[in-house]
């Protein structure tokens, strides 16, 4: 009771705290390698989580070497140079952030695997422009890539960061 005699409800601080920590589980679930606040820096320094990912960042790329950059198309390496698997299949990258003129797409390693698997199709083809979800080998190399579209990637994407 208060001085008025006016019943106080007594604030439940612990649930307060027990809902806040469900957000930032249920945020934490979209990245790997989540190390949590301890509650001096989350009461000091004011922060819950902190992130750990590797990203590979691919800038914008052109289709082939006589065209502009092309922001709409992204090339995935299947195989390197040396006919080892590519980039795609790196084993310490988490995600990978794709460069369009005016945004970073920002996708999981898993889902970007997924991606080849629904929609390349195991058909090689002679030239760079051919190479839409088709697999390309430059001369002389024995790399494996195929072009995808853009669209693709924000579709499966995990977030889009504005430049």
């Amino acid at each position: 009771m208060n001085a008025n005699n006016v019943p106080v409800k007594k604030f439940n601080y612990s649930k307060f705290l027990i809902e806040g920590k469900k957000v930032e589980d249920k945020f934490s679930e979209y990245f790997k390698n989540v190390e949590p606040a301890s509650s001096e820096q989350d009461m000091k320094e004011h922060w819950d989580i902190k992130v750990f990912a590797n990203i590979d960042v691919k800038g914008i790329k052109r289709i082939d070497r006589n065209s502009d950059f092309d922001e709409n198309f992204h090339w995935l390496e299947v195989k390197n140079v040396l006919g080892h698997n590519g980039w795609v299949y790196a084993e310490n990258v988490d995600y990978f952030a794709f460069e369009t003129f005016d945004y970073f797409i920002l996708v999981e390693k898993e889902k970007l695997q997924e991606l080849i698997k629904e929609k390349v199709k195991k058909e090689y083809v002679k030239t760079p422009r051919e190479a839409l979800y088709k697999l390309y080998r430059r001369k002389d190399r024995k790399d494996l890539i195929s072009l995808v579209k853009t669209i693709d990637l924000i579709y499966i994407c995990d977030k889009i960061i504005k430049k």
